[in-house]
């Protein structure tokens, strides 16, 4: 397929007098009558699909004023641009951290706005615009690049590998909003491929000479005709697209009649599941140059690698050396990417180890990693994200990218910002960032074996409410740190010891429940571990022996009087049998020693626990067991 050419909005535009009338279609000014429609020249345009002048299909990048241009580009941005420090940011911070007015308002403010906003990469100009809001955007799109104008649909448009055209159509009347000059530049910018299909979901093509245009229409169907009268347009009525519809037709007859036959007799023969995958391909080549990754490709970021052995690998060929060799270095970029704004780690604050490490390197290495993290960044939301464009989700992800790396290169560089640093100059981020994933991966396999001999996601709800949290958020698809009501994806190695640590606790508390319960907890009642738990310590106060069996009237009440003392309607467990009954539990020959602290604590809980719902029973009275609550386990009925 042809590229996009710089001078291809000279194509021969539609002649004067062919106007297209949003209300009736297209039409002539002068009112001819059909007779006059059927004669001499009208007869001969008839035969359009014979006659049509070629038409190279248009396909590929739309032009970029900086294309080859990185100093020229950097220029025109320096407005924008604040190089100044070690950082991994380096906009200009009332840029960066201003609202999307504010970013309008200064762009605007620029001696020349229109050279500022062309010099910026394209899904920048992208981001910022969803930033802003469509609402908003038509000054931007005035001011915009051919190539910018492109990467709106490329980023925007397209969800799980199909065409939003709800999307297409609202970035298409934006566009028209702002001028009609602005919509044919718009337009000029799409590949044909995509305004083809675009066109053929709201469009039936008839041509003119063909049979089947005496076929039945629809009494609610919106009829016209293409303004050389060779086509019978046929859409839709109650379809929200068509008013967008019309404004493509009306913008590429504007520019180019040879375009807009080609258009029409594409829409007309090309089989709409192939079209659609062939625009999707060209979309996809263009997104990955930027950064943007096939989703497919991008969950390759999330999988596992042994990080141990890869540290063994490293320590084992780098550590002790002052540098790498040449030709081992693998630089991030070629050094002609376009320059970044960084909009996508905008929102970022602390680097963690990383940005720690920035401070050892070369300054040419920092500069090449700023891009390499915003296009790690981009790539990570090419996994998470549904669009491209999300905004408002980049910010998130791209801080999720970059504290991943670095946790990687942490543990890779035994936290030794020297050898971290020339670990940076061999390791590709995504790796660290796979390194990184990788760690939080062995607790998520942790979190899921519990999950398993809990009984399942039902069986989560056993532990307490803050480990439930952990527990839900490690086991999903992507693992999560879930604390504080709150869940994130870990951010560092001390949150990562910190969840091995709450995971060892809870597989304590489980082998413990196991054991009472004979190794198979999911056989049994769907209580609490807290209330199991409790029940065994009331069995071994009443009887000697742990045990999950409910207890019957009894036994309940020879608990109360045995193990509570106080005031009536204030009693706790007595303070004398705390620790006889926790080191009964204790010195079982299952429990290992590590596990002491954390079982000892979980116990604590529990005996506070049943102090608060049972201290106000009264011993010497008969209790209705079926209100005890889920403090332990009890017989609810008399048997």
């Amino acid at each position: 397929m042809a590229q996009h050419d710089d001078d291809f909005l000279d194509d021969d535009a539609l002649d004067d007098g062919d106007d297209f009338d949003l209300a009736a279609g297209w039409g002539d000014d002068d009112d001819e009558d059909d007779a006059d429609a059927e004669s001499g020249e009208l007869a001969e345009v008839r035969h359009a699909e014979e006659d049509l002048e070629p038409w190279l299909p248009q396909a590929g990048d739309a032009p970029d004023p900086f294309a080859d241009q990185p100093e020229a580009r950097q220029r025109a941005l320096a407005p924008l641009l604040d190089r100044g420090g070690r950082h991994l940011t380096w906009s200009s911070l009332r840029f960066l951290r201003g609202t999307g007015d504010e970013k309008l308002d200064l762009i605007l403010s620029l001696p020349d706005p229109a050279r500022a906003v062309q010099a910026m990469a394209p899904e920048e100009f992208v981001l910022l615009i969803k930033e802003i809001g469509l609402t908003d955007a038509g000054d931007l799109l005035a001011l915009a690049s051919p190539r910018q104008l492109q990467a709106t649909l490329d980023l925007d448009a397209w969800q799980s590998g199909e065409l939003d055209t709800k999307a297409v159509s609202e970035w298409l009347l934006t566009a028209e909003d702002a001028g009609k000059d602005v919509v044919d530049r718009f337009t000029a910018a799409q590949d044909d491929g995509l305004l083809s299909f675009y066109l053929g979901q709201s469009l039936k093509v008839v041509i003119v000479t063909e049979d089947d245009m005496e076929g039945d229409i629809p009494d609610d169907a919106e009829v016209f005709n293409s303004p050389d009268q060779a086509f019978q347009l046929i859409g839709n009525g109650d379809d929200p697209n068509l008013t967008a519809v019309r404004q493509v037709l009306a913008s590429v007859w504007r520019q180019s009649a040879a375009r807009g036959r080609a258009l029409l007799l594409a829409t007309r023969w090309e089989l709409p599941a192939q079209l659609e995958e062939d625009v999707l391909q060209l979309r996809n080549a263009r997104l990955e140059e930027l950064g943007f990754l096939d989703r497919d490709e991008a969950l390759q970021l999330y999988g596992y690698r042994d990080a141990h052995a890869w540290k063994r690998e490293l320590h084992a060929r780098y550590r002790g050396t002052a540098t790498a060799e040449p030709e081992t270095l693998q630089p991030y970029l070629p050094a002609d990417v376009p320059v970044r704004l960084g909009l996508a780690l905008r929102d970022v604050r602390d680097g963690g180890f990383l940005g720690r490490v920035m401070a050892h390197v070369p300054e040419e290495v920092v500069t090449r990693l700023r891009l390499g993290l915003v296009r790690l960044g981009y790539a990570v939301q090419s996994a998470r994200a549904e669009r491209p464009s999300a905004v408002d989700e980049l910010s998130r992800w791209s801080r999720h990218a970059l504290l991943t790396a670095s946790m990687g290169l942490e543990f890779l560089g035994d936290g030794d910002v020297t050898y971290a640093g020339l670990l940076l100059t061999v390791v590709p981020l995504k790796e660290l960032f796979t390194a990184g994933h990788s760690l939080v991966l062995v607790e998520a396999q942790r979190a899921r074996t519990l999950r398993h001999q809990l009984g399942g996601a039902a069986g989560l709800e056993r532990v307490e409410p803050a480990d439930l949290q952990l527990l839900r958020g490690l086991t999903l698809p992507f693992p999560q740190y879930g604390h504080d009501g709150q869940s994130e994806p870990v951010a560092a190695l001390d949150e990562l010891a910190t969840i091995r640590q709450r995971l060892a606790g809870v597989a304590a508390v489980v082998l413990m429940a196991q054991t009472l319960s004979g190794g198979d907890l999911k056989a049994t009642a769907p209580l609490p571990l807290r209330a199991l738990v409790g029940t065994a310590i009331a069995w071994q106060l009443v009887s000697g022996t742990p045990q999950l069996a409910p207890l019957d009237r009894l036994n309940f009440q020879a608990f109360l009087q045995r193990g509570f003392d106080g005031p009536p309607g204030a009693r706790t467990v007595r303070r004398d049998l705390r620790q006889a009954l926790i080191r009964a539990l204790l010195t079982r020959p299952d429990v290992a020693d590590d596990d002491v602290t954390a079982l000892t604590a979980f116990l604590e809980t529990t005996l506070d626990r049943l102090g608060e719902e049972l201290g106000g029973l009264d011993p010497q009275s008969a209790v209705d067991l079926r209100y005890v609550g889920e403090g332990l386990r009890v017989v609810k009925v008399d048997q």
